[in-house]
């Protein structure tokens, strides 16, 4: 039964390391900023925080510098967003929202998505923010607002008429 139990121990601990992530980078700022979707206040003593593949970041009020291995680092500028994922073994920088400065140690140590070809190894790119949620909530109410006109007036809503 010891046996049994050993085996089941060692298996249950190479299937956690098999589906382990990996650390990609680290990230810095002098500001809160967003990391996984929670809130990472700076004051607390930590000087970088692990970044892991398909974690999202969103800088504050200040920008947020990602330290890759080898020395490439990529910062994005306040309020920008990103989301780093791993491609093999080459970590991916998305720039998603905002501004982005790079300065890669090769140009196949980080991919980047920035539109610029051929890439360079410092460079400085931008992606517009579409705010697409606020469009939608304006349709959706223009289209409430213009249904009860429609209402009012086939259902004999009071009438303005001018004389």
């Amino acid at each position: 039964m010891r046996k049994l139990v050993r085996v089941l121990t060692a298996l249950l601990a190479a299937v956690s390391m098999l589906f382990a992530q990996t650390q990609v980078a680290t990230v810095t700022s002098t500001a809160p900023f967003q990391l996984r979707g929670a809130n990472v206040t700076t004051d607390q003593g930590v000087p970088s925080w692990p970044v892991m593949p398909g974690d999202a970041i969103k800088a504050g009020s200040a920008p947020v510098v990602g330290s890759f291995a080898g020395g490439s680092s990529v910062t994005l500028d306040p309020g920008s967003s990103a989301k780093i994922t791993i491609s093999g073994q080459t970590p991916t920088f998305r720039l998603e929202c905002g501004t982005a400065r790079y300065s890669l140690s090769a140009l196949s140590a980080v991919k980047l998505n920035d539109p610029v070809s051929p890439p360079k190894l410092t460079g400085v790119y931008s992606i517009s923010c579409k705010h697409t949620a606020l469009i939608l909530l304006g349709g959706a109410a223009a289209a409430a607002g213009l249904g009860f006109g429609i209402s009012s007036a086939v259902n004999g809503g009071s009438s303005l008429s001018s004389k």
